[in-house]
């Protein structure tokens, strides 16, 4: 585009189709937006590779208590006597001999404790001196097993990478087939035009013999009338046409994204070329290049991943887990340094949802094998309609090869009797208007003939070989 632009320096630039197609290639706005879809799936694909990888955490806090924690002693009293009795029997038992309790068993010291300790009042709470509590922990979790659900979603993953990547390339085979389509416009009315201005420079010099002859008194006057219309009807034409290809060069300068200050023209001109098309080879290429195949293909796998993370969620998650406690010592609680372990989930009930999710996964699956069969028949269709097509417009203007030589001779001979004096204006006139009607006539066909190879070549997803074809 910078160096386009450098070159043109404020001249009008004529530029190729070759040229035109890599204008839109690197301006359109609909090519740059699948191109960042392409770079966002590849990131994704890349995030669904960690989930094979242990996830590592770190957890801060920081809590502070308006007053110190208070543990309620009246609803641990029964539980602190059964430990004091606990304690009593322990006691007697290692040193009753020693202090004299040698008669006295450990379950009779347990029993009178307990019952001595459960007539005293109920205890003051418990205060613990600390209103001010750091925490901090590393965990680390690894998946050990889930049923094939990450698997199946990185599957998923590289699938939708695929998608996008297959979907940028569709769009720009669409974005190519619209640039010839609109570049072939811009060309087919060059040539219209200059069609269109031969026949209306011819018809000012019919007038003006016409009235040169009338001033000689050869012609009657009201011949140059019917002259001074085909003059206008002349003039109108060419302008129709002339605004038809600015509005055609607005079309093709958007699919360009080229800003009005840079102007161009195109330097291609249609002249036939006979191109050989083998229908049987070109059907091969649409079912194994065309992207809606790929696409729907990469649809596919998405289906099948899809049932596949579906049936994980019927078998257990299984992971390793680890944590390390920091700043223990502050804690009411003490946890120890490390935890390790191992921990298995699976759902026993959710209301079926994973069981109608499953189903429909199954019908997602069919779906899509029913829109495969689908786009083979409009694969089909359209390479057909188009082949058929092109060998219609070839055929059309191979037959207008003929009318438009014995037109432009029927108007060379009426002119030339005209001069003599031996013909009628009329006669040119008419003759004047069957060559203009049989020579844009042509250039439709070829036009046509051109555009249906494009789409011919866009079904097959090879767009740009119509460029090949044009451009010799």
């Amino acid at each position: 585009m910078v160096a386009f632009t450098t070159h043109v320096n404020g001249q009008e630039q004529e530029i190729s189709i070759a040229e035109a197609l890599d204008l839109s290639y690197r301006n359109n706005e609909q090519i740059k937006r699948y191109s960042e879809r392409v770079k966002q799936k590849i990131y994704e694909d890349k995030a669904a590779k960690g989930n094979f990888l242990p996830s590592i955490s770190l957890m801060g806090g920081y809590t502070y208590f308006s007053e110190n924690i208070e543990m309620n002693s009246s609803q641990m009293s029964s539980s602190l006597d059964e430990l004091g009795g606990l304690y009593s029997a322990a006691f007697v038992e290692a040193y009753g001999d020693q202090i004299g309790l040698s008669d006295v068993s450990a379950e009779s010291a347990y029993s009178t404790m307990v019952s001595v300790l459960g007539q005293f009042p109920d205890y003051s709470n418990m205060v613990i001196d600390n209103q001010e509590f750091l925490t901090a922990a590393l965990t680390a979790t690894q998946p050990l097993f889930t049923g094939g659900k990450i698997i199946a979603a990185k599957k998923y993953a590289k699938a939708e990478l695929q998608s996008a990547d297959i979907a940028l390339n569709q769009v720009k085979d669409e974005i190519a087939n619209e640039l010839i389509e609109r570049y072939l416009n811009v060309v087919l009315l060059q040539q219209v035009i200059k069609v269109r201005q031969q026949i209306y420079e011819g018809m000012l010099k019919h007038k003006e013999q016409a009235e040169r002859a009338i001033q000689l008194e050869i012609l009657p006057k009201h011949v140059l009338l019917r002259a001074q219309v085909a003059v206008a009807d002349a003039e109108k034409d060419l302008d129709n046409e002339r605004n038809k290809m600015q509005l055609a060069e607005m079309a093709l300068r958007a699919t360009m994204n080229l800003p009005d200050s840079i102007q161009f023209k195109v330097m291609d001109s249609l002249a036939y070329r006979d191109v050989y098309l083998d229908f049987d080879a070109l059907l091969n290429k649409a079912y194994t290049q065309q992207p809606i195949l790929e696409l729907i293909e990469q649809k596919e796998v998405m289906a099948k991943q899809a049932h596949a993370i579906e049936k994980a969620k019927f078998m257990p998650n299984v992971a390793a887990f680890g944590s390390y406690n920091m700043f223990r010592e502050d804690l009411t609680v003490i946890p120890p340094k490390f935890i390790v372990g191992v921990q298995a989930e699976i759902n026993i009930f959710n209301g079926f949802k994973d069981v109608n999710n499953l189903k429909a996964s199954k019908h997602l699956q069919k779906e899509v094998e029913n829109a495969k069969e689908y786009a083979n028949q409009q694969i089909l269709l359209l390479v057909k309609s188009n082949y058929t097509n092109a060998l219609n417009q070839q055929k059309l203007y191979k037959s207008h090869m003929t009318t438009v030589a014995l037109a432009k001779e029927n108007l060379r001979i009426n002119k030339r009797r005209f001069e003599e004096g031996l013909g009628k204006s009329i006669d040119v006139i008419d003759a004047s208007l069957l060559f203009e009607k049989s020579k844009v006539e042509q250039l439709v066909a070829l036009d046509g003939y051109y555009k249906a190879i494009a789409n011919l070549y866009t079904a097959i997803g090879e767009p740009e070989n119509i460029i090949q074809i044009l451009s010799k």
